[in-house]
């Protein structure tokens, strides 16, 4: 009888530990990220971009923004009004938790055009940054990510764009894609 009390002890402490991880709270950022693409039907990626550098869109890059900024926006910027019903205080909190971990990161922004293009940025070495890549082009494009010591390869739809974290190198790499140059220099 010992061993069957045993097996159901363990059995009821192995549940009760799959429950709490399956319903454990999600990490913050990736709340505010979900907000951020989804808030009021549309999320902010509509305007700011999927990754809230802007991407030429209307909103402009708004990574790092504060709370202060975000509820300024929200009560006296037209197109910022229509989601000021939509976000609950603690929402707004979560969103600027993601914007804050998106803008403590340096951006390495990449276009992808029919033309032939050659973009060289410097970074710091070591410091974990943030590569976004837009496709203007009408085929899908692959990007080798292996000089960012990044054993896959982004692949990138038309009109799409997507982004990866990185370690900045200790010394200069470059990125291609077909004709398409991305140098990054290294400052020592």
């Amino acid at each position: 009888m010992m061993n069957i009390s045993f097996y159901k002890l363990a059995a009821a402490m192995l549940l009760t530990a799959y429950a709490n991880l399956a319903y454990a709270e999600p990490n913050a950022n990736a709340l505010g990220q979900n907000l951020y693409l989804t808030i009021g039907g549309y999320g902010c990626a509509a305007c700011h971009g999927k990754y809230a550098n802007g991407a030429g869109n209307v909103g402009g890059n708004i990574r790092g923004a504060s709370l202060e900024q975000l509820n300024h926006a929200l009560e006296n910027e037209p197109t910022m009004k229509l989601l000021g019903d939509a976000f609950a205080p603690e929402q707004r909190e979560q969103v600027i938790q993601y914007l804050a971990s998106l803008g403590a990161m340096p951006l390495v922004e990449w276009r992808i055009a029919d033309e032939t293009n050659v973009k060289a940025l410097q970074l710091v070495p070591k410091q974990l940054s943030q590569l976004v890549v837009k496709n203007d082009t009408l085929a899908a494009v692959a990007v080798d990510l292996s000089p960012l010591a990044i054993k896959q390869t982004l692949h990138i739809e038309p009109l799409d764009t997507q982004a990866v974290q990185f370690v900045a190198p200790a010394s200069s790499v470059s990125l291609q894609v077909e004709g398409q140059v991305l140098q990054l220099t290294v400052n020592e």
